[in-house]
């Protein structure tokens, strides 16, 4: 066999949280969006990792470059999206480069959640069942800690300690999600479910360019290869009703009781986790 059919598929997903929210999650389906310019903060302030910095890039190039700081000015701040001519683009300046990012996808509501693609697992080379495993790095477990210690994560009052969410159905997951998001008025193509591609920034050398050529917004679907062990699907509200975005601004959604499609594994689990499953392999 020449490996899986549908690599990209997955097979589980997890939501890493603290604990307080995890235990919302279970009990009550509590979901709180947030937006990719609340992650550029948070890496401003803690440095790449729970945060990213290049959140929502369109193209990039050296500052220094000035045919394609053109060519992506004439590409991107000339195009009509939702019929607006003057797309507000921001450049911003990180060392050698410019980035160039439009503004209103960096504040769309996004909720994130790990996917554990097909592609980690070991494809078998014959039929019938086999056991397989593959694993979740530790470096993702660090990210959302901060890279702190061990003993320092245990320090903390037991509600802020790092949770896994552990979703077992996640079709059940996305039909009730669905129907709490259409009740705040939202349409189906409002609704952006996405997986992340992940692209090596320093491919071309610093002085290279990249132009993701992604339509407004599914920029928020590339990503730094430096988080590739996020492994991340994302939930985009891609709306213009204020009343919606501000409602999942202000607080968290309530989808109700999860008890029956999650539960929840509690602890740091800074050296990362084995997942194991049995497939079963059937001839074409």
């Amino acid at each position: 066999m020449s490996g899986w059919a549908n690599p990209n598929n997955f097979t589980a997903v997890f939501r890493l949280t603290n604990l307080k929210y995890a235990e919302a999650f279970l009990d009550k389906g509590s979901i709180k969006f947030n937006t990719p310019q609340s992650w550029i903060d948070y890496s401003r302030k803690y440095g790449d990792g729970r945060g990213d910095g290049l959140e929502g890039t369109l193209a990039y190039c050296s500052r220094y470059d000035i045919k394609h700081i053109k060519d992506f000015n004439e590409k991107y701040c000339s195009t009509n999206v939702l019929n607006s001519k003057n797309r507000p683009i921001l450049h911003v300046n990180e060392g050698r480069r410019i980035y160039f990012k439009d503004k209103r996808s960096l504040e769309l509501p996004c909720f994130c959640i790990y996917i554990m693609k097909h592609s980690l697992f070991p494809c078998p080379e014959s039929h019938g069942h086999h056991k397989i495993t593959a694993e979740i790095s530790s470096s993702y477990f660090r990210d959302f800690s901060d890279n702190s210690l061990p003993e320092d994560v245990e320090a903390l009052p037991l509600e802020d300690q790092p949770a896994l969410i552990i979703i077992s159905n996640f079709q059940e997951f996305q039909n009730r999600l669905y129907a709490a998001l259409k009740n705040l008025g939202l349409n189906d193509t409002e609704i952006i479910l996405g997986t992340v591609a992940y692209y090596d920034f320093e491919e071309f050398g610093p002085n290279g360019w990249r132009d993701f050529g992604q339509k407004y917004p599914y920029e928020l679907l590339a990503k730094n290869i430096r988080f590739a062990n996020q492994s991340e699907a994302r939930i985009i509200i891609n709306t213009v009703k204020k009343d919606v975005i501000k409602r999942l601004y202000d607080a968290p959604l309530e989808l109700g009781s999860m008890n029956d499609i999650a539960q929840v594994h509690k602890g740091y689990l800074h050296g990362g986790v084995q997942v194991g499953m049995t497939v079963l392999i059937e001839e074409e």
